[in-house]
């Protein structure tokens, strides 16, 4: 019976709950593609603090700040850049341990945005890298030339979507000769690029893969995290398995569902209970399955 209640729940939420600490989807071991679905026109990304993308190449940014035009990411190794929402164009901004960037664009913020197929763009980047250990910096000058290319339906590690697919040419703009190309699969509905390709003249070629996606609640204001974690620790305490609590932000971008879905007891005899913190991010759902362990005092205390 349990189990029939949390199947209706998750069917009302159009969710596929899957094992582990973050969101994934059919596992695959290489792309697939087909073509042209069919998509309507894209607005701009409109990412919330706290949603995280992890990559098959090492790769994991988590969005530590929005404003209108900018989101700020901060990496698995420390690094922080600061962007426009349209992904396509470079960093405005980095820093790392060793060396920071600023880079200057003639793009405006919005280029080739609503996606449609066959938009076009092109701009030029001046950048200057500076390392620590240091006095001179670099400086580099680039031209680029952006289209959207089409529409393809893809799937990576972490499932299958229907993508735009933006490809952006980089030349030299002393010699105007062809350098790089950096082509986008844009998945609408996640709000992030699924796979990216960087195809060099001089270079091996690179790809990277979309492996997890998710939303880290820690990143939420603290008073918004002590409601939420209230929340948490209340349905823990007073739920059967698979009755859900729920959740809502102030400002009400972000809902959550709070499914206890197994109890058990632990290797030392503690209670311990399996759950899943189901997200909806500005429409877009993110799910995390946890498990805790009740404290002596009767808190409830994350095993993973």
């Amino acid at each position: 019976m349990h189990n029939a209640r949390l199947l209706a729940i998750l069917i009302a939420v159009g969710l596929i709950i899957v094992t582990g600490g973050c969101q994934t989807g059919q596992q695959t071991l290489n792309n697939t593609y087909s073509s042209n679905p069919h998509l309507t026109r894209a607005d701009l990304p409109d990412y919330a603090v706290g949603e995280y993308f992890i990559f098959d190449d090492g790769t994991a940014a988590v969005v530590t700040g929005v404003s209108k035009e900018e989101v700020t990411w901060r990496y698995q190794n420390g690094a922080i850049s600061t962007r426009y929402r349209n992904f396509i164009l470079p960093a405005l901004s980095w820093t790392s341990a060793s060396s920071q960037s600023q880079t200057t664009l003639t793009a405006s913020s919005d280029m080739l945005w609503p996606l449609a197929t066959g938009n076009r763009g092109q701009y030029e980047s001046y950048q200057v890298i500076s390392r620590n250990d240091r006095i001179e910096s670099t400086e580099l000058s680039r031209k680029w030339e952006c289209t959207v290319e089409g529409t393809e339906r893809v799937s990576v590690p972490a499932g299958t979507f229907d993508t735009y697919v933006v490809a952006c040419k980089r030349y030299s703009t002393s010699s105007n000769s062809w350098r790089a190309t950096r082509k986008y699969y844009y998945a609408p509905e996640l709000g992030h690029y699924v796979i990216r390709d960087d195809i060099f003249r001089s270079r091996s070629d690179r790809t990277r893969r979309l492996v997890a996606y998710g939303f880290n609640s820690t990143f939420l204001p603290e008073q918004e995290q002590i409601n939420l974690n209230g929340k948490l620790q209340d349905a823990l305490s007073r739920n059967p398995d698979s009755i859900a609590s729920t959740w809502k932000s102030k400002p009400g971008d972000i809902t959550a569902m709070l499914v206890p879905v197994n109890s058990y007891t632990g290797s030392d005899g503690a209670e311990c209970r399996d759950y899943y913190s189901i997200y909806s991010v500005k429409g877009r759902i993110r799910k995390n399955a946890r498990s805790v362990c009740k404290l002596p005092e009767g808190r409830w205390q994350r095993v993973n």
